[in-house]
């Protein structure tokens, strides 16, 4: 697993929300957990589709699958399942008011 990609614990909780391949086209779908990776990759980059690492596969796959789960609900569903909730955050996602700087107290 890389930086960017899902964690098996990640892919265990997500990978039934996985809606079934409707294309007749004849051709092999990509691995899910594959095209998964390359939306991770491309939120948490921040970095265009064009820009996807070949070995995600095709940029426009992956976008056409994106905008497809986008549009049924799937997208939603996946990061709802695998983004912490406030209960399970920890310190690192927690900021400090401004004022809370460690400024000396008057006598």
């Amino acid at each position: 697993m890389e930086k960017y990609e899902l964690s098996d614990y990640q892919w265990e909780q997500i990978k039934d929300e996985i809606p079934p391949k409707t294309s007749k086209s004849g051709r092999a779908r990509r691995e899910p957990r594959e095209l998964l990776n390359a939306i991770v990759w491309v939120a948490r980059t921040g970095a265009p589709w064009c820009e996807l690492p070949e070995k995600y596969g095709p940029w426009h796959t992956a976008y056409n699958n994106f905008r497809k789960w986008t549009e049924d609900g799937t997208i939603r569903r996946i990061f709802e399942k695998i983004t912490p909730t406030r209960e399970e955050t920890d310190g690192t996602y927690v900021c400090a008011h401004q004022h809370s700087a460690g400024i000396k107290k008057s006598k």
